[in-house]
């Protein structure tokens, strides 16, 4: 192994050496920007796949993605710089933190993975490959789009990003490990699935935080499973994407919300089991038959009423009945689908390192308490305090609670502390929708994350009435 002042200025000199022949190359030749953005984006990558041979502890590795980072940032900000060589990483106009992403990754990946290399190497060289792949081809041939969390990505782009991560996954397992050949062929599906999702759904340069780390953590999951365990996985999330999609005429959620619905419905089950897949599925199916109130059933809408409620579609663009509903307007991203899930995966994510099963009923009130707020949520802003408005939140509140509490007790076989536990959950319920009633005039004069952020709240001290039985 070479000496680590040997190896750091080796990689400091490869990729200083990239970046300024892309910076000629971009003067001279005005290629486009996402082009040159890719280009040093797989240098960098495959620079760091050498890692777990040229350095035997972090503390390198620390230091030069220390200086990667903050050359980076002085490219992005310091003026004389970024006047300069800026337009390699500021080319393409969004709003991006990738690049400061991507060191960041490397440093905590090599840190989870000490003389592991194949586990630092195969999440590296999907970030590195898949990424870019996917990026050049929605480039130069998507013609397909939809709607991600900022702007649009291409179904081309997302079927190379799955093809090349599978083949990033399925051909180091076959080759450097012992693994079977169909547990690599599923491991590699799987992986590209739910990667592919993630990159699907990220914003502002998370996806080079987010692939590198969880396909780490799922390669770590299912490189243990068999064949069987692996099959049930596989055919859950394919289960679930096509349920979600094939739901999304009923919903007010934009593709990339749905995508993330598909992650937390498939995480909610991989890490708690079937109980706790209930009530999210339960959440996204029933959730469009709460607010059919607020379509024009007999007249239309005031044009106040219709400045409130700009999400619904316009009057007469299709005939309503009870039962079925017109197409809606799909305004809600993914950061929507992360506000209702947020309270519900905490306690998840406590249940996953206590191993408390009772958290299943917080977690199930959280999810509850969303589904009155978002009834709740569609009550139209003309006589709002009106006694018949009123009515509503407490109509609300029952329905959410029947909806989801019910297959809760029925699932314990009415046991003593279940019953308890949704009387109270009850309680909880009403509280939330009550707290949110009164506070939603208010919300909504401010911005989205702050009413967002007020409903995670709201739901995550509500939840707390259903821990009364356990204490």
């Amino acid at each position: 192994m070479p000496a680590v002042w040997l190896s750091i200025l080796l990689v400091l000199t490869t990729l200083g050496g990239v970046m300024m022949a892309l910076y000629h190359w971009q003067r001279l030749a005005s290629p486009h920007p996402e082009l040159v953005r890719k280009l040093l984006h797989i240098p960098m990558g495959l620079m760091t796949l050498s890692f777990p041979w040229l350095f035997e502890t972090v503390q390198p590795v620390l230091l030069v993605g220390g200086l990667a980072i903050a050359t980076l940032l002085a490219l992005r900000y310091y003026p004389p710089l970024a006047s300069r060589f800026g337009q390699v990483l500021g080319g393409v106009k969004r709003r991006s933190l990738g690049e400061i992403y991507f060191p960041l990754s490397v440093m905590l990946l090599f840190g989870l993975t000490p003389h592991q290399p194949l586990l630092f190497c195969i999440p590296i060289l999907i970030l590195t490959l898949a990424d870019a792949v996917a990026a050049l081809i929605g480039t130069y041939y998507g013609h397909y789009r939809y709607t991600a969390t900022e702007g649009q990505k291409s179904a081309e782009g997302s079927i190379g990003f799955f093809t090349v991560t599978f083949l990033s996954v399925h051909i180091p397992l076959l080759l450097f490990s012992s693994t079977g050949r169909a547990e690599s062929l599923l491991i590699a599906l799987i992986l590209g699935l739910l990667v592919m999702l993630l990159e699907a759904i990220a914003w502002q340069g998370l996806d080079n935080l987010l692939i590198p780390l969880g396909s780490f953590l799922l390669l770590t999951t299912y490189v243990e499973m068999d064949v069987a365990a692996l099959g049930v996985r596989l055919a859950v999330l394919l289960g679930l994407s096509l349920l979600v999609w094939g739901w999304h005429d009923r919903t007010t959620l934009n593709d990339s919300a749905l995508l993330g619905a598909i992650l937390v419905g498939y995480f909610c089950w991989a890490i708690g089991g079937w109980p706790w897949l209930v009530a999210p599925l339960t959440l996204l199916i029933s959730y469009p038959f709460l607010i059919y109130r607020v379509f024009p059933l007999q007249a239309p809408l005031s044009p106040t009423e219709r400045q409130w409620m700009a999400w619904l579609p316009d009057d007469a663009a299709l005939p309503v009945t009870r039962w079925h509903p017109p197409h809606w307007q799909r305004v809600h991203n993914v950061h929507a689908v992360l506000g209702v899930a947020a309270a519900g995966l905490c306690w998840l994510f406590i249940y996953r390192v206590t191993n408390a099963s009772a958290l299943l009923y917080p977690y199930t009130l959280a999810f509850a308490a969303n589904l009155a707020i978002i009834g709740i949520a569609g009550l139209p802003r003309d006589r709002y305090w009106a006694r018949e408005q009123m009515q509503w939140v407490g109509v609300y509140a029952l329905l959410s609670w029947l909806l989801l509490y019910a297959p809760l007790i029925v699932m314990h076989q009415f046991a003593h502390t279940a019953v308890l536990s949704a009387l109270l959950g009850l309680v909880g319920i009403g509280g939330v929708a009550i707290a949110y009633y009164c506070t939603q005039p208010k919300l909504r004069q401010s911005n989205s994350r702050f009413q967002w952020l007020c409903r995670v709240v709201y739901t995550l001290l509500g939840s707390l009435a259903a821990l009364l039985p356990l204490s």
